[in-house]
């Protein structure tokens, strides 16, 4: 039986783990940076799960896997996730940037499905081996060893992961602070980068101390407008789920023990998608 993100959540070691999970997330990003931020955004994540979901549950009469234009545009809509514009100009800039690449069909020259390049595969593997790796942590599994043997086993996986990470789409609903960073650019970075760097948490407290202590490096490494992100941080600030420790933006940074649930009950969330796709697949190879 899998980990619900209840079971994870409840975990005596979660606390560390998910610390050690968001580190390992961000070394990921350091080694393909402009593609991981795909992942990075809510609605630019979804629809590259919806994109990697359909080229792993291809349509049977193309010579090899491949996604065909129109079945995204559809599912992107479907799922309430963006505009069926906002999704082509996502694949036209996927293509542009080197991450999907069309093919033809003999006999057909209008239909070019695409398929994701080696690179894009490459993040998409690590990216996924994180999450069996830190789900292999909570009961000592072998998950990721399963899948490393074999990588292809990916391609099993993936439809039930990008089912259960796309949920409702655009009708999702977040949590009171996290709503205010849900469709930031790069909102995902920043929940990351303030996970891995919070201290221990001490019975009793309301507040934990992160290692934040910049709000125009933040910035800078999120590739986002300083004034836009001091604007969210703002508004986080005057719920009490974020604080400093001196000067706003030039000191270490608290959060509220209701805004770190927040981000590791999505964090246990997650990583309960993954392990329930492992299961239904894989179910007999633990």
């Amino acid at each position: 039986m899998s980990l619900t993100a209840l079971d994870i959540a409840r975990h005596p070691r979660f606390h560390q783990e998910s610390r050690l999970h968001a580190r390992a997330l961000l070394e990921a990003h350091e080694q393909f940076p402009r593609l991981s931020s795909v992942f990075a955004s809510e609605q630019r994540g979804m629809m590259a799960g919806i994109a990697l979901s359909l080229y792993f549950n291809s349509v049977p009469d193309l010579p090899r896997r491949g996604i065909v234009l129109a079945r995204f545009l559809d599912q992107v809509e479907a799922h309430g996730v963006a505009s069926r514009n906002t999704a082509d100009v996502f694949i036209k800039e996927m293509v542009k940037y080197g991450y999907l690449r069309p093919f033809p069909v003999d006999g057909d020259r209008r239909r070019r499905p695409l398929e994701p390049t080696e690179t894009s595969m490459a993040c998409f593997v690590m990216w996924a081996m994180v999450h069996l790796a830190t789900l292999d942590s909570f009961d000592a599994g072998e998950r990721s060893a399963v899948v490393g043997r074999d990588l292809d086993v990916l391609s099993r996986l993936l439809p039930h992961i990008a089912v259960g990470l796309v949920g409702d789409g655009g009708m999702a609903e977040y949590p009171e602070t996290l709503s205010l960073f849900a469709w930031v650019n790069n909102s995902k970075l920043l929940t990351l980068r303030i996970l891995a760097g919070v201290s221990d948490v001490e019975s009793g407290v309301s507040r934990v101390r992160t290692d934040v202590d910049s709000i125009a490096e933040l910035a800078t490494w999120m590739n986002v407008s300083q004034t836009h992100l001091t604007r969210k941080l703002r508004e986080a600030e005057a719920m009490g789920s974020i604080g400093w420790n001196g000067r706003r933006g030039q000191s270490p940074m608290w959060i509220s023990t209701g805004f770190l649930k927040e981000m590791t009950d999505e964090q246990a969330s997650r990583l309960g998608v993954f392990d329930a796709a492992f299961d239904t697949v894989f179910s007999d190879a633990r």
